[in-house]
């Protein structure tokens, strides 16, 4: 473990940091802290979800952090976290500065450096993805959240509003709630639903994600009753539980209703974080 920290882990915490001085930065200089962090929450889950989709199904490339070197499914995973976060923290300082187009550029560069720097260090490794992809890439994401920034979400079709809640939920609840279920043994994954390992780890979790975050965030916007309400609660009971009984997932002994309950209700506490970063501001 000791050897890999210093060969590896290292440089994506480095990483993180340089993610962590972005963020801290970027806020202090924001007029509208709330509005710069919801955006930076969707963005990111929709990062992570680009990622995700070339990093899982279509085998782009490979991280190498052995933060979990026990699970490979899980490494690449946190490998691809430090990417997504530092990422979107770098188009976040570029849009709450108002910076000229040309950082756009300069950013994609520092990237491009940083990718090629992770290939020749060995703690990253490209198929059939190459580093220009990102640098390409980039400029369009730091565009988009520009645009998304300069954008108040009163003025969002309804549609929009749900759609973009379910990126940024993505963002909260995979890391902070499912996850740490994983890292503790509680929750399993069926790796073996599909050929691929890693593609049955990605369709489990994007399921769970969409039922939940879908019945959850009816539960919390709709004008239903409580009894409605707690009905579609029970629901989403009834639905983990099936899941453990048909061997989808895999949930230690006597921690079904620890974990259906932390899971549900972990889910509405990220739809009421969002909304409530989400919700219009005079300051902007």
């Amino acid at each position: 473990m000791a050897s890999t920290f210093w060969s590896n882990t290292i440089w994506y915490i480095l990483l993180g940091i340089f993610c962590i001085i972005q963020m801290i930065f970027g806020l202090s200089k924001a007029k509208n802290r709330k509005h710069a962090m919801a955006v930076f929450i969707i963005i990111a889950g929709m990062t992570f979800s680009y990622e995700v989709t070339i990093f899982c199904f279509l085998k782009a490339y490979n991280y190498y952090p052995m933060i979990i070197p026990h699970s490979p499914i899980d490494d690449g995973l946190a490998g691809n976290l430090f990417s997504q976060f530092s990422v979107t923290a770098s188009a976040m300082l570029i849009s709450v500065l108002d910076l000229k187009y040309y950082w756009f550029l300069i950013f994609s560069l520092i990237y491009t450096i940083i990718e090629e720097s992770f290939l020749i260090l060995g703690i990253y490794s490209q198929n059939w993805y190459q580093t220009w992809m990102t640098t390409l890439g980039l400029l369009f994401l730091f565009w988009v959240f520009k645009r998304m920034y300069a954008t108040d979400f009163k003025h969002l079709r309804p549609i929009w509003y749900y759609i973009f809640m379910l990126f940024g939920l993505y963002t909260l609840h995979m890391p902070a709630i499912l996850w740490p279920f994983i890292q503790s043994g509680i929750l399993v994954l069926n790796t073996k639903i599909l050929a691929d390992p890693m593609n049955s780890y990605a369709l489990i979790s994007l399921v769970n994600l969409l039922l939940m975050s879908f019945i959850c965030m009816v539960i919390y916007f709709s004008k239903l009753n409580f009894k409605w309400k707690s009905m579609l609660a029970l629901a989403l009971y009834v639905i983990i539980y099936f899941a453990d009984k048909l061997n989808i997932i895999y949930v230690k002994d006597s921690f079904f209703l620890f974990f259906a309950t932390i899971d549900i209700f972990g889910m509405l506490l990220c739809i009421f974080i969002l909304h409530k970063l989400m919700a219009p501001s005079s300051n902007k």
